[in-house]
């Protein structure tokens, strides 16, 4: 078992409500209804486990979930130690927001992207 709940009923993002992009992912969750719990790396940090644990859940090295524009240098030549720090450091680093379930992760870069997470409302409304 991770650092990360692993409820089958319960969607985790982990996002920064700086980021415009990152704040309409979380609106989409919060409107579906689901049960959320919701990290904002802004306010508090993920330890350097918790990141580890995020980027083996994404199927991805830490480094991937750093946006090349937020810094300087490239990103390939930074190791996982450097990588969070700097997610650390600068929140705003973060390509995307981060969201899991127990069985499925994604970077969410576009917020529509969350909707895989969401059942359809609609499928259930008869067709006229």
């Amino acid at each position: 078992m991770g650092v990360f709940s692993d409820d089958k009923r319960e969607i985790t993002c982990i996002y920064n409500s700086k980021d415009r992009s990152d704040k309409q992912t979380l609106s989409y969750l919060q409107a579906s209804e689901k049960s959320l719990l919701s990290l904002d790396i802004s306010k508090q940090q993920p330890t350097g486990t918790q990141w580890v644990e995020l980027s083996k859940r994404l199927g991805t090295s830490i480094n991937t979930l750093i946006d090349d524009k937020e810094i300087s240098g490239d990103i390939r030549s930074f190791s996982e130690t450097d990588c969070i720090t700097i997610l650390r450091e600068n929140p705003s680093a973060l390509r995307g927001a981060i969201v899991f379930t127990e069985n499925k992760a994604k970077l969410i870069t576009n917020p529509t992207e969350v909707l895989t997470f969401i059942d359809a409302d609609s499928k259930n409304i008869p067709r006229p």
